[in-house]
């Protein structure tokens, strides 16, 4: 049985403090994770032009911010982890970028009290990974909405509380309780030797805690017929199946039914006043 330290105050921070050294590795050793980190990364720079400035909300180790600012976007990005961050302003010194990005440890709960020492206002913002570490998005979407210009883009990628593969891999490998267990909001997400708490969502959830500032346009799994990072292992082993399963994947996360039920899923949401209607208006979820 493993055994799992006590807890920090910040169980989350700590946790990534000790992983950050070889943080870099698990998108090189997992390809489940790598697919899921180059579709989101696609999604953030087909967003976000040159000359814009961005705010990233969890930065980890800072591969997305460094890839948009090659591209001539300004990134202020902020992270929990002081070592993750210690980590991403060595790499961009290491590639000449500190005039393009800066890197600064913060929670996103801390955003509300960020807005002038981040330098607001900024034309968009991204959470990639991140949010889902969060007790409560309420000061989250309160930060955003004085740190983000009017009608602004912000994308989040958050774990699904309805996952279609490890629902049917759990009932047909007989534990149900395997499958059950993101229909609870808040579950244990190991984290190098820690279960660090996280929360599940489904779209509409989100959609709800970001209102009343925010309207969601879109949404799309990631991935949803490529089973989840954890099962990386047997999805390596069948590279034929693997290739199928990823030409599938691209095809089916955007549309309906299946945007919904991925591992992940990818919000695109649009800063806006309240008076502009509902947080739900125009937006079909399945929840």
């Amino acid at each position: 049985m493993m055994t799992v330290p006590s807890a920090p105050a910040d169980l989350g921070a700590t946790a990534y403090d000790e992983l950050a050294d070889r943080y870099d590795r698990i998108p090189v050793e997992n390809r489940i994770n790598r697919l899921m980190r180059r579709a989101s990364l696609a999604r953030i720079v087909s967003t976000f032009p040159p000359g814009s400035r961005i705010l990233e909300v969890g930065c980890g180790t800072g591969d997305e911010a460094l890839a948009l600012a090659a591209r001539g976007v300004q990134v202020v990005a902020i992270d929990a982890s002081r070592e993750m961050i210690r980590v991403a302003r060595a790499k961009a010194d290491r590639r000449g970028m500190d005039g393009h990005v800066e890197f600064r440890e913060g929670h996103a709960r801390d955003l509300p009290s960020l807005r002038d020492s981040l330098g607001a206002p900024f034309d968009g913002g991204y959470a990639s990974f991140s949010l889902a570490y969060e007790p409560d998005l309420t000061p989250v979407a309160l930060g955003l909405h004085s740190l983000l210009r009017p009608g602004a883009r912000f994308l989040a990628s958050l774990p699904s509380r309805l996952c279609l593969v490890e629902f049917l891999v759990a009932l047909g490998s007989g534990h149900p309780a395997v499958a059950g267990r993101r229909l609870s909001p808040i579950h244990g997400h190991k984290v190098g030797p820690y279960l660090v708490p996280i929360r599940t969502y489904t779209p509409g959830a989100f959609s709800r805690a970001m209102s009343p500032h925010f309207s969601m346009e879109r949404v799309e799994a990631l991935p949803v017929v490529v089973p989840p990072p954890y099962m990386n292992r047997v999805f390596a082993r069948f590279d034929g199946l693997a290739d199928a399963l990823e030409r599938a994947d691209e095809k089916l996360r955007t549309r309906f039914p299946f945007r919904f039920l991925g591992d992940h899923f990818l919000a695109d949401l649009r800063h806006r006043d309240a008076a502009n209607g509902s947080p739900l208006q125009g937006y079909r979820s399945a929840t």
